[in-house]
């Protein structure tokens, strides 16, 4: 939703400098510098905003099928096998959401792949140096989710 706000705010922006431009504020190269600033603004909002609804969709797709399966695997396990409502309850809807996390993988790949994207856009330069220098950016990030893996790895309780 951010990422729509700030694309609606662009024109604005762009106006203002306009403006500063006719009023002699600001010379022809600060501008054309605060135009590229734009763009590049723009690139990376545009694509946040197509990858987040794409990958919202994505989520709510995936839990509406988990609810239907659940509903028809009840409807099934009741009427076709004779369980009772609280084994078909147990049964199915465990069986619903380990098949909602098994087939929720192809779209934690396809959230990384759109978060590489958005973080691609507007950066001048192949994908893997943008990557290495937003990454190497701020190293203490990098350490602390690092150390929050270490912990998760080593933690038998997770085992």
């Amino acid at each position: 939703m951010a990422a729509r706000f700030n694309l609606d705010a662009l024109a604005g922006k762009q106006m203002a400098i306009d403006a500063d431009l006719s009023a002699d504020l600001i010379d022809e190269a600060e501008a054309r510098c605060r135009r590229t600033e734009l763009e590049d603004e723009s690139a990376f909002f545009g694509a946040m905003d197509g990858a987040s609804k794409f990958v919202c969709g994505d989520a709510i797709a995936g839990l509406l099928i988990t609810f239907i399966k659940i509903i028809g695997g009840s409807i099934i396990g009741v009427v076709q096998n004779d369980l009772s409502f609280a084994d078909v309850g147990h049964s199915y809807t465990l069986l619903t959401v380990g098949d909602g996390l098994v087939s929720q993988i192809p779209a934690l790949i396809v959230s990384t792949a759109a978060g590489l994207l958005v973080s691609k856009a507007g950066v001048k330069g192949a994908a893997d140096q943008a990557l290495m220098r937003q990454l190497s950016g701020y190293p203490k990030a990098l350490g602390m989710s690092s150390g929050v893996m270490v912990v998760m790895s080593s933690c038998r309780v997770c085992r």
